[in-house]
């Protein structure tokens, strides 16, 4: 299993474009629209790989250094509770560091609350509403791990 960062519009990020819609917006009713999509030619993308194959990935809004924002991460249904959602997020935030990021933040899902507060973060303020469902801000500062696996 490999962390690829995909190139914006390549075949990777048009399966991960498949993955965060199955994962993130069908379950809502919903699909990906413009709004969801909006800059991420300028967004990083990057995804755990196995045989061709996509099994989570993330995106990454490249903030006023030293802040990134996670956004849009989802992992394959049937490999969900395996530990890849945080094996991707450790791997990235040490990425990000190399980058020369510091922080990072996200809009959680509240029924995802308890997975980002196992990897450090912190909740800010009030959930709030967004695609329908509560959020919550969550940040975290971040620190080398060089046991971490680094970019493919």
């Amino acid at each position: 299993m490999l962390l690829q960062r995909l190139d914006y519009d390549s075949h990777w990020y048009q399966q991960s474009l498949a993955l965060r819609e199955q994962v993130l917006r069908l379950p809502l009713g919903r699909k990906l629209d413009a709004h969801d999509l909006a800059g991420e030619a300028q967004q990083w993308h990057l995804a755990l790989v196995h045989d061709q194959n996509i099994l989570a990935c993330l995106v990454i809004k490249p903030e006023q250094r030293p802040l990134a924002k996670l956004r849009q991460m989802a992992v394959q249904p049937a490999m969900q509770g395996q530990g890849l959602g945080q094996r991707l997020v450790l791997a990235v935030e040490q990425w990000l560091i190399s980058q020369g990021f510091d922080q990072i933040k996200l809009d959680a899902r509240l029924t995802a609350l308890g997975f980002y507060q196992r990897l450090g973060y912190e909740s800010q303020g009030k959930p709030f509403e967004q695609v329908g469902i509560p959020h919550v801000l969550m940040n975290k500062r971040l620190v080398r791990d060089d046991a971490q696996p680094g970019l493919v």
